[in-house]
């Protein structure tokens, strides 16, 4: 089994006389094929990108001459891109009540409590007054992730947390565990959880969704195709419907069933694509059928068109009503698709490629 010792992104940048500095750094994720219709017990596709999640993590020598010090340092989430953090004794984690934070940093206080409870349960850690043994860190946060738009941004975040208490602890899980505490933690401060974006974060790569649970794509064409691919994530505009409201739309619409059937074949294919060219046909036909939901814009639209024709293919990637699109690179046409979509007004492009 994995485990978080295994994964090749904790950097250590050096030392000081106060504090050993790492950088951890977690991904964000897209949804290839399948979106909405993974809802309705359809598969669906998701795929681990390089756009990051940084973690500064110090790790404070508190111990003095053999002695803790009788005021403990605290322990700092530094969210820098949204100006807030959260500053909590490590022996008041479990009594951390959501209520006392706002949306954005529910998912801090979540993952800490979490955490330390399941480290708790498995015997790896102790807290209470007599015989403390969580360490206080500092953990300062930047990202490269546009927030709200379905790249899994909190995910990122919750998982980076959970990795930065297991280093500065010097403890090791296993990406399953990993996962367990951050699905916890999803569906703890939203009611309800997917596995797609924590699990996708964690194991990296393509992975297959159905039924809430993951499996790898053992076809290893399908994965060196996708290797090979330079992908746009492209930041069409804010969306101003939460997933959850567009998802009880799509559950009204009237052809709903025959629609989430045609995107379930089309998942279905895109394992066994040859070729980019393939690949980004069914990207179009899955954003058409995505469109015919009522969950594109016009915006996602003209940005689909403009990745048929200068990419190999384009679609929405998400929930929707907004958002992001996805397009195949064509390195022959990059400029011109560049041009073209910076004319068109979009809140953002990056430039990504599946991370392992």
């Amino acid at each position: 089994m994995n485990n978080i010792g295994n994964i090749n992104n904790i950097k250590y940048d050096g030392n000081n006389n106060d504090s050993k500095i790492t950088t951890i750094e977690t991904p964000s994720k897209v949804i290839l094929f399948g979106e909405h219709a993974v809802v309705g017990g359809y598969m669906a596709l998701s795929m681990a990108v390089d756009l990051k999640i940084s973690g500064l993590l110090e790790r404070y020598d508190y111990i003095i001459n053999n002695q803790q010090p009788t005021t403990p340092e605290p322990i700092i989430i530094d969210l820098i891109d949204l100006n807030k953090k959260v500053e909590i004794n490590p022996q008041d984690i479990l009594n951390i009540n959501l209520s006392n934070y706002d949306n954005d940093l529910k998912y801090v206080a979540s993952t800490l409590k979490n955490t330390v409870n399941y480290l708790m349960d498995k015997n790896l850690m102790k807290l209470n007054p007599i015989n403390n043994n969580i360490k206080p860190f500092k953990l300062t946060i930047t990202s490269n992730i546009p927030i709200s738009c379905g790249l899994g941004s909190s995910a990122s975040i919750i998982i980076n947390i959970i990795k930065s208490i297991l280093t500065v602890n010097n403890l090791i899980l296993s990406k399953e565990e990993i996962s367990k505490i951050a699905y916890t933690v999803e569906k703890e401060v939203q009611g309800i959880a997917s596995i797609t974006d924590t699990s996708t974060i964690i194991y990296g790569g393509a992975l297959k969704i159905k039924d809430n649970k993951i499996k790898p794509i053992e076809n290893n064409d399908f994965n060196n195709l996708l290797a090979g691919c330079q992908f746009l994530i492209v930041h069409s505009e804010r969306r101003i419907k939460k997933t959850a409201e567009l998802v009880n739309e799509v559950a009204k619409h009237p052809q709903k069933r025959q629609i989430f059937k045609q995107i379930g074949e089309i998942v279905e294919k895109a394992e066994f694509v040859k070729n980019k060219e393939e690949l980004g046909k069914l990207m179009v036909e899955n954003h058409k059928l995505l469109n015919k939901l009522g969950v594109s814009t016009e915006k996602l639209n003209k940005i689909v068109e403009i990745g048929q024709k200068l990419g190999y293919g384009a679609k929405l990637s998400g929930a929707g009503g907004g958002g992001i699109a996805i397009i195949l690179i064509n390195e022959n046409k990059k400029e011109d698709l560049l041009n073209k979509l910076n004319n068109l007004g979009v809140l953002g492009i990056y430039d990504c490629i599946i991370k392992y």
